[in-house]
């Protein structure tokens, strides 16, 4: 519970009249007004788009990114999780291992291919660098999931003369779903809050929420109303898919945990 004070106190302050939404101590009774929300949706002077269009611009990105990295993530744990792999559980170790690789590190590397490449301030320069840092704990993810899975069952399944691909469409797949919401609501979170990448890759067609936010702190003061009611529609949208995908996250996490 404690968690969730600085949640309802941005929930609160975003819906404060501008006269008191600065004062101190902070006044807890008022006329709610969603006025904040409409300035910030509809833009204004010293916003360079409305936070509907960022809004729009991250769930492009997180959608994109989310798809790729399941994509990707699917055969790839399947192709570790075989007992004809030899290498298998080296390389499983080493992509985790990576996962550790800090995300700075690689922000100057990709700001100069993307400008080389025309690359700058489009969803392609934020969606596979975030499907590509989301890839190493989804791989572990579903091959741990896919590992705890019968072997007899592929067995069977080869036996009738199934291909590996048959096997991983009609077989793996149907039980890989609680992993699958798992690693897609992971990389949501992880994508649609980034601000690093998207502030120093965009500039104003493909720049997401997150980036926008700034634009309510300037010289002269911050602008709490505003920047309170941004950062709510920012976590508005995860907040109701983890309370809707909270079960599937769960048994995807806990799969096999127990004999």
């Amino acid at each position: 519970m404690i968690g969730l004070i600085p949640l309802v106190f941005m929930l609160v302050t975003s819906v404060k009249p501008a006269g008191i939404v600065n004062q101190v101590p902070p006044v807890w009774i008022f006329p709610v007004t969603f006025e904040n929300f409409a300035t910030v949706l509809a833009g204004g002077s010293g916003v360079s788009r409305g936070f509907g269009a960022l809004l729009l611009n991250s769930a492009i990105v997180s959608i994109g990114a989310t798809v790729l990295t399941v994509l990707l993530a699917v055969p790839a744990a399947y192709a570790l999780s075989m007992r004809s792999f030899g290498p298998r559980k080296g390389i499983a170790s080493w992509i985790l291992s990576t996962y550790m690789f800090p995300p700075i590190v690689a922000v100057v590397p990709i700001f100069v291919f993307a400008g080389k490449l025309g690359l700058m301030d489009t969803y392609p320069v934020l969606i596979v660098p975030y499907a590509a840092f989301n890839l190493p704990i989804a791989i572990w993810i579903l091959r741990s999931t896919i590992v705890q899975i019968p072997y007899e069952i592929q067995e069977a399944a080869m036996v009738d003369g199934a291909g590996q691909w048959v096997i991983l469409r009609r077989v793996i797949w149907p039980l890989l779903a609680p992993s699958v919401a798992t690693v897609a609501v992971l990389t949501i979170v992880l994508t649609w809050n980034e601000f690093l990448f998207a502030l120093s890759l965009t500039r104003s067609a493909a720049k997401t929420a997150p980036v926008g936010l700034q634009e309510f702190t300037g010289m002269f003061g911050t602008d709490w109303g505003s920047i309170t009611a941004g950062a709510t529609l920012i976590v508005a949208p995860i907040l109701v898919l983890t309370i809707l995908l909270r079960r599937r996250m769960i048994s995807g996490l806990t799969f096999g945990a127990v004999k």
